[in-house]
């Protein structure tokens, strides 16, 4: 039993230092954000908020990122996960391109209960 009770205690893995800037972006600063991943395909946009941003704050083994409907977990360890994760660029309120990715994210939105990030004035 002491075996068990020393693996629960033990710290959690490092940040992955080939993953420091994107997790840096990520894990700072509040409400929601954008991730946007360039690929042969075109751009994926995903969105994200604060409970998201904790979690990441405190296990550095992946990231939970969100489409219209559905969830996506991104786990550092496996290889095409952490591949879109170093061509991910995340893009907070108030930067130049987050109206416009908001706008393209609720336009691909069928969702009902999914609204704009952008405040009304």
């Amino acid at each position: 039993m002491l075996a068990a009770t020393s693996a629960f205690a033990a710290d959690p893995p490092a940040a992955d230092p080939d993953l420091a800037s994107f997790r840096q972006s990520y894990t700072t600063g509040n409400g929601l954000a954008y991730v946007v991943v360039k690929d042969d395909k075109g751009e994926n946009i995903y969105r994200y908020g604060d409970a998201s941003r904790q979690a990441a704050q405190k296990d550095t083994r992946g990231y939970m990122l969100f489409t219209c409907n559905s969830p996506h977990v991104f786990v550092v360890q496996n290889a095409p996960d952490k591949a879109t994760l170093l061509k991910a660029r995340v893009v907070k309120a108030g930067e130049p391109e987050f109206a416009d990715l908001d706008t393209k994210y609720i336009a691909g939105c069928k969702n009902p209960f999914v609204k704009s990030a952008v405040p009304k004035k």
